[in-house]
């Protein structure tokens, strides 16, 4: 009988954190040998350059999203580190981590894992991790059914960025999580915390055990608008949601990057959920852009040394992510 190879699954809506801690964890025992696929719903792969992962079992699943149309393109990343595994195209993994977009739907994912003949033969799911921004996790769950639907398959919350929320809005939310799913474990983290035993220990746990409790989904308010489907510029149908890339290449300062950035977000304020990407100024360094929903100003930050390699042929500029109008 084949040994499953056990694959870990991290969700989490759109700048909820997934990266900051998976790029911990990558580090620790528990996935230093692990095999990684990062799935973008941009067409440039900022989130797989940050984590900086040197592994050569690692993919890029870029411009789809796993839970509709980049299903067949993660079934052949598994396909292919299979057998990269077995000849020995790759260093030995002991298992294989997934990071789903900020938009995606784990149900269909986690039904393709295990009913796919040749992935459910021989990867097995190890455990679900969500995690959710303290400071705007009760709108993000009642207005986005795909923040909804993470955390309903979730063995794990990871609640993020606790040092920017406050005492009463933390226990709101866990308030929240508790009477939607009271089975589902809640940590808290603040800038990454948490390690990947404590974490997947009590994800795993959840996926052992076969007695859930009720969900009581009635704290949730639904906007009309959130079942809302069609994209405006993507065929990734049942998100609300289209992305952009636009292109900066002018040299720039820092200081009229922020500028130019801040008026970026002021003309979409209403409809940007996310931005992140790359962006090289005049005086030849790379700098990080990030900025998402809730935040006060954009993030601007040096490219660090560990990203240099994957920045070779990135383009400069930065992935909008809008709700779909």
């Amino acid at each position: 009988m084949i040994e499953k190879i056990p694959i870990y699954l991290l969700t989490g809506f759109l700048g909820s954190g997934k990266t900051t801690l998976l790029k911990r964890w990558l580090q620790e025992p528990l996935l230093q040998h692990s095999a990684l696929i990062v799935n973008e719903i941009g067409a440039v792969g900022l989130d797989h350059a940050t984590l900086g992962y040197a592994s050569d079992a690692s993919a890029l699943l870029a411009d789809s999203c796993v839970c509709c149309t980049g299903l067949p393109g993660l079934h052949e990343a598994l396909e292919n580190l299979f057998w990269a595994r077995l000849h020995r195209g790759v260093a030995r993994f002991d298992s294989v981590v997934i990071e789903t977009t900020g938009l995606a739907d784990p149900a269909p994912l986690v039904t393709s894992l295990k009913t796919h003949r040749f992935v459910s033969e021989r990867f097995c799911l190890a455990g679900i991790v969500t995690t959710l921004g303290a400071p705007t996790a009760l709108a993000i769950m009642t207005e986005f059914a795909e923040a909804r639907s993470q955390l309903d398959a979730a063995g794990v919350v990871v609640v993020t960025k606790t040092d920017l929320a406050a005492d009463a809005q933390l226990d709101a939310v866990s308030q929240a999580l508790r009477r939607s799913n009271p089975a589902t474990h809640i940590l808290l983290s603040t800038q990454g915390s948490l390690s990947a035993d404590e974490v997947w220990h009590a994800a795993r746990s959840a996926i052992d055990s076969s007695q859930r409790s009720p969900k009581d989904r009635s704290w949730r308010v639904v906007k009309a608008r959130v079942t809302a489907a069609g994209l405006v510029r993507r065929a990734i149908a049942p998100h609300n949601a289209d992305t952009r890339f636009e292109t900066i290449v002018d040299e720039v300062s820092a200081d009229s990057l922020r500028n130019s950035l801040a008026g970026m977000i002021a003309r979409h304020r209403t409809r940007l959920l996310r931005m992140k990407g790359i962006v090289q100024l005049a005086d030849g360094t790379s700098v990080v852009v990030q900025f998402t929903r809730g935040d006060e100003k954009v993030q601007i930050s040096p490219a660090p040394e560990t990203m240099q390699t994957a920045l070779t042929g990135m383009p400069s500029g930065v992935t909008l992510i809008l709700r779909s109008r």
